[in-house]
């Protein structure tokens, strides 16, 4: 169940990583505009705010989405060196920190709708699935 776990947080940072690099690359290579805009914003809207609004959002986004992207990152190096090893340490630090970022996910959202709930239900989903599977594994001897 160890491996198992691991392998579905590694998913869950996985697609963590390929979302936030999907949005830094839409900013910083493709010119676009932060999707949030088309989220709270109708697109009749958005020509209209003024030029540091979006700016302002796209720093957001970018400074947002970089750390989403590294903490992908850094999650998988803690799983595959210490969790898969049954560190507990890595268990609670992994416990708190994605869960952490998971309830600050529905926090934020819910602040615009839940335009994304369907990416954070399927996100905790794998997170409560996978942390539960590892920490069955580590703590039920």
């Amino acid at each position: 169940m160890l491996q198992a776990g691991s392998v579905i947080l590694s998913i869950w940072s996985g697609i963590n990583f390929l979302l936030a690099c999907l949005i830094l690359t839409l900013i910083l290579f493709l010119k676009r505009d932060a999707p949030i805009l088309i989220m709270v914003f109708e697109e009749s809207e958005i020509p209209k705010l003024e030029p540091r609004v979006i700016s302002a959002i796209n720093v957001l986004a970018i400074l947002y989405n970089s750390c989403a992207a590294a903490i992908s990152v850094l999650v998988l190096f803690v799983i595959w060196s210490s969790l898969i090893t049954g560190q507990s340490w890595a268990f609670w630090a992994l416990l708190i920190t994605i869960g952490f970022v998971q309830l600050m996910g529905f926090i934020a959202f819910s602040a615009i709708g839940n335009q994304r709930w369907q990416v954070n239900i399927v996100l905790s989903a794998l997170y409560v699935l996978g942390i539960g599977l590892v920490g069955f594994s580590l703590f039920s001897h």
